[in-house]
């Protein structure tokens, strides 16, 4: 086995079969992150009843993908552009909540706890959103690795990957220049 091939094939087996007897090609196989991103845009621009309009999401855009059955929602995929647009690198992201982003890089953020850089109705829209399963858009201050502020016009839709049950996010990011 590649050293590729564990991870990817772990992953398709928490968040789907990947093992068919009969095909030649095994889904998530051939992703350095084990998830099949193709295919779970596809489910995104497939979803029923959305609540929010995205209009074309590819794999230029922003995206992270986080894991809402695993404690603390952790970011298990981040696209390229997505480290361009923030500054940070795969190790850096990978298996942390999202909220780091809502502090200059020094300064700790915890769950649960008031922000000195994003207002309080903010943080309760967003915490509404991921604890009901609806999905979200709206302004948010973030902070690049480098520490500069932005405003990110971040969209969280939830998914049902290979589940009945919500169980990944996917956050779509804009920086917003007025």
């Amino acid at each position: 086995m590649n050293p590729w091939e564990g991870p990817a094939l772990e992953a398709q087996y928490r968040y789907g079969d990947a093992y068919d007897p009969t095909g030649i090609i095994y889904e998530g196989l051939y992703s350095s992150s084990g998830l099949d991103v193709m295919q779970i845009l596809l489910s995104l621009h497939q979803r029923p009843n959305p609540q929010v309009e995205i209009g074309a999401v590819d794999m230029s855009c922003p995206i992270i993908i986080c894991a809402l059955d695993q404690k603390d929602q952790p970011i298990i995929y981040a696209s390229p552009s997505f480290l361009e647009l923030t500054g940070y690198n795969m190790h850096e992201v990978l298996n942390r909540n999202c909220r780091f982003l809502q502090g200059p890089p020094r300064e700790h953020v915890k769950p649960k706890s008031a922000r000195k850089h994003v207002d309080e109705k903010t943080i309760k829209k967003m915490r509404k959103a991921v604890d009901r399963n609806q999905e979200l858009q709206i302004k948010v201050t973030n902070f690049k690795k480098n520490g500069q502020k932005f405003t990110n016009y971040l969209t969280m839709i939830p998914i049902q990957w290979k589940s009945h049950e919500f169980n990944l996010s996917i956050g779509l990011q804009c920086e917003y220049v007025e």
